[in-house]
C-alpha cells in the first residue's frame, strides 16, 4: 500500500542580492549665447532619473539620464545656474532567476571647473546599487493519505510578485507667478517632486492618482523699484495615470511610484510659466495566496522515509507612507551677510542594520558675502526613522523619499533653522523560512511494531510538543490529547501521559 500524496507548486524566494557599479560620467557644458559668462563656480550637484531595471537572460542593465546642475558667479556678480542632461547605462550579470529588480542610482564624486568663460567642463561618476530578488517554484508535499500516516499540516499565508510595470508621461502645466511680484527673469534654482497617494489594480491595468509639486527659485528682471530677488515660486498639480497590465486581475494589488525629472520652465510674458516635466510610473502588482503544506508526517502502521526542503516564501508587502519633520539648525557661516535661500537635498533611502529606514540628507544654503557676491555652503546629515521591521525578515524593498514642503528662518543672532517637510513612500517586503515535506515513501515490508503494552505512562517535560511524543510512540496527536484531556499541543508543565497502544 503507497501512500497517497498530494503535492503543490510553491513560489519560493531565493537570494537577495545587492550588487554596486561606478559609472563614469564626463561632459562639458557650452553656455548659451544668453547666458552671462562664468567668473566663478559655486556649486555643482546632479540629479539621477533612471529607466525601468532591463532584464535579459544573463543580466540585468540599469539606464537614464543624469542632470547636472551647475551654479556660477558671472562678471556681473549675478548669481546663474546652467545645466547639462547625460545618459548612462551599466549592465549586471546574474545567475539565478530573477523575480524583482530595484534600482537606486546616486551621483558619486564629480570635478567641475571652468575652461573659458563659455565652457564647463564636468568630471565624476555615478554610484548604481542594484538590488534583486530571486526565486523559483519548488514542490511540497501538500497532503498524505492511507496507509496509517499522520500528517502536521500547516498553512502559510503569502505573497507573489507577479509583473513590473512602467510607463513615462510628460506633464505640461501653466502657473502664475503673482501680480505681487514683479516680473519674471531668470531662474536659480528649480525642481519637481511627484508622489503617488492611490493606486490600486482594475483588469489588465494599474490605476495611480497623486500630485506633483514644482517650486522655482527665480530673480526679476531690471525694474524700476529695485527689486532683486529671489522669489519663490511654488505650484501643485494633481496627476493621474493608467498603466497597462496585461494579465493582472482586480484581486491583485499593487504599488506605485512617480519619479520626476528636472522641470523645464520658461516665462514668455513675465507673469505666468510653463511647465514641463517628465515623469516615471515605475509599478509592481503581487498576487496573495495561502500555501498548505506538509511540516512532518509519519505512518503509524510502517516504516517510512520523508525528504525535506528549505521552504522560504514571500509573507507580506508592507506599503510604506511616512511623512517626516526634519529640522536642522546651525549657525551662519561669517563670511555670509545675508541668505538667499536655504533647502534639503535627498539621498538615497534605505534600510538600516536595525532594520530603521535611513535617510541621508544635504542642507544648502546660497547667501551673499559683505561684498554682495554670491556664496554657497552645505551640510551633510543623516536621519534614522523608525520602520518597527525587523532587518532580519526583509527581503526586499523599494523606497524614495521627497520633499513635500520646505522653510527656513534666520535669527537676529545669526541662527538659521530650516524645516522640511520629507515624504518617504514605497514597499518593504517580509519573507520567512521553514522546513517543509518534499518527497515521502512508505515500506510495506517494515510494520511498527508497537509491542505487547495495552498502555504506556510517559513523564512529560515543559514545552514539550504533543506531535513528538505521538510520533515517538506512532500514534496520532488528537489520540494523545483525547486521552489526556488536553487543549494545547504543547505540555505547559511536567506531567504524566497515559499512551495507549
Amino acid at each position: 500500500m503507497d501512500f497517497d500524496i498530494d503535492f503543490r507548486k510553491v513560489p519560493c524566494c531565493g537570494t537577495s542580492e545587492e550588487k554596486r557599479a561606478v559609472v563614469p560620467v564626463d561632459c562639458s557644458i557650452i553656455l548659451p549665447d544668453y547666458f552671462p559668462d562664468v567668473m566663478k563656480i559655486l556649486r555643482y550637484t546632479a540629479k539621477t532619473i533612471k529607466s525601468p531595471v532591463f532584464s535579459e537572460t544573463n543580466g540585468e542593465t540599469v539606464s537614464g539620464n543624469v542632470n547636472i546642475e551647475v551654479s556660477y558667479v558671472s562678471e556681473e556678480g549675478e548669481l546663474c545656474s546652467c545645466s547639462q542632461l547625460q545618459p548612462f547605462s551599466h549592465s549586471f550579470e546574474h545567475s539565478a532567476n530573477v523575480t524583482a529588480a530595484e534600482a537606486d542610482v546616486a551621483v558619486g564624486e564629480i570635478g567641475c571647473r571652468a575652461v573659458s568663460k563659455r565652457r564647463i567642463d564636468l568630471h565624476g561618476n555615478i554610484d548604481i546599487v542594484l538590488r534583486t530578488f530571486c526565486g523559483e517554484e519548488k514542490k511540497f508535499v501538500s497532503s498524505v493519505k492511507g496507509a496509517g500516516s499522520v500528517c502536521k499540516r500547516k498553512t502559510l499565508e503569502t505573497v507573489s510578485i507577479v509583473g513590473e510595470f512602467y510607463k513615462n508621461f510628460t506633464a505640461e502645466e501653466m502657473g502664475e507667478i503673482g501680480y505681487d511680484k514683479p516680473a519674471f527673469g531668470r531662474i536659480l534654482r528649480s525642481g519637481a517632486f511627484a508622489h503617488v497617494s492611490e493606486c490600486h489594480v482594475i483588469q489588465d491595468k494599474i490605476v495611480t492618482k497623486g500630485e506633483i509639486k514644482i517650486k522655482v527659485i527665480w530673480v526679476p528682471e531690471e525694474n524700476e523699484n529695485g527689486e532683486k530677488g529671489p522669489f519663490v515660486s511654488e505650484f501643485d498639480y494633481p496627476v493621474s495615470r493608467m498603466v497597462d497590465a496585461d494579465g493582472i486581475s482586480q484581486s491583485d494589488v499593487c504599488d506605485a511610484k512617480y519619479e520626476a525629472d528636472f522641470p523645464e520652465i520658461s516665462c514668455d510674458d513675465g507673469q505666468n510659466f510653463k511647465i514641463k516635466v517628465k515623469i516615471g510610473i515605475f509599478a509592481r502588482v503581487y498576487r496573495k495566496n495561502s500555501v498548505d503544506y506538509v511540516e512532518d508526517m509519519f505512518s503509524t502502521k510502517y516504516e517510512t522515509k520523508t525528504e525535506k526542503a528549505k521552504l522560504s516564501a514571500m509573507t507580506e508587502a508592507i506599503p510604506v507612507f511616512k511623512e517626516e519633520i526634519i529640522s536642522e539648525k546651525f549657525d551662519i557661516p561669517e563670511s555670509a551677510k545675508t541668505v538667499t535661500d536655504i533647502w534639503l537635498e535627498t539621498g538615497l533611502t534605505k534600510i538600516g542594520s536595525e532594520g530603521q529606514i535611513v535617510l541621508p540628507a544635504k542642507v544648502c544654503m546660497f547667501a551673499k558675502d559683505e561684498d554682495e557676491s554670491p556664496v554657497y555652503f552645505e551640510k551633510n546629515i543623516e536621519k534614522k526613522i523608525a520602520a518597527e521591521i525587523s532587518e532580519k525578515s526583509i527581503a526586499f524593498y523599494n523606497l524614495c523619499a521627497g520633499i513635500k514642503n520646505e522653510e527656513f528662518n534666520v535669527s537676529v543672532d545669526r541662527k538659521a533653522e530650516l524645516s522640511a517637510s520629507v515624504l518617504i513612500d514605497g514597499t518593504i517586503y517580509t519573507a520567512m523560512s521553514t522546513e517543509a515535506v518534499s518527497l515521502c515513501s512508505v515500506n510495506e515490508e517494515r510494520k511498527i511494531e508497537h509491542g505487547n503494552a495495552a498502555m504506556t505512562f510517559y513523564y512529560a517535560e515543559k514545552d514539550e510538543k504533543i506531535w513528538d511524543i505521538a510520533k515517538k510512540y506512532f500514534t496520532s496527536v488528537e489520540k494523545v490529547m483525547e486521552e489526556n484531556g488536553l487543549s494545547e499541543e504543547e505540555i505547559s508543565g511536567k506531567t504524566m501521559l497515559i499512551i495507549t497502544g
